[in-house]
């Protein structure tokens, strides 16, 4: 299941016609721009009951656009800002998605403020300090 539709990408792409850009052509661009949106959102698989599924589908379909404008004469440099359109969506998704990690520490603690805590030593297996001259 692709996420970008092909007629959305073609008109985005600036309607050329099917003897310019095959729909081949068109339905590469969309696996590039679907792994794309995949790889910036670091997540794969996305379905349409999904939270930022539209957005994906969209930045999919501007990174595709991208892609076909790319291989055409573009003075106003469309190819940039819509794959500047698509960064950016990517890069909200994915600082606003349920899908990251959240990873929680405490402070590691040495000996004399956490007194159950091993005393470390730098060589491994050294259970006694007699070969360490630092000590």
């Amino acid at each position: 299941m692709t996420y970008a539709d092909r007629n959305s990408v073609r008109k985005l792409s600036g309607n050329p016609s099917t003897s310019d850009v095959a729909d081949a052509d068109i339905d590469r661009a969309i696996s590039f721009s679907d792994a794309r949106a995949e790889a910036e959102t670091n997540h794969s698989g996305w379905l349409p009951g999904d939270q930022g599924y539209p957005l994906i589908v969209e930045a999919s379909e501007y990174f595709a656009s991208s892609w076909v404008r790319d291989r055409f004469s573009d003075p106003d440099k469309q190819a940039d800002k819509h794959y500047q359109k698509a960064q950016d969506i990517t890069d909200a998704v994915f600082r606003s998605s349920s899908l990251s990690i959240t990873v929680l520490m405490q402070d590691y603690q040495t000996y004399p403020a956490n007194p159950d805590a091993p005393i470390y030593r730098s060589l491994p297996g050294s259970g006694s300090t007699e070969r360490e001259p630092f000590i």
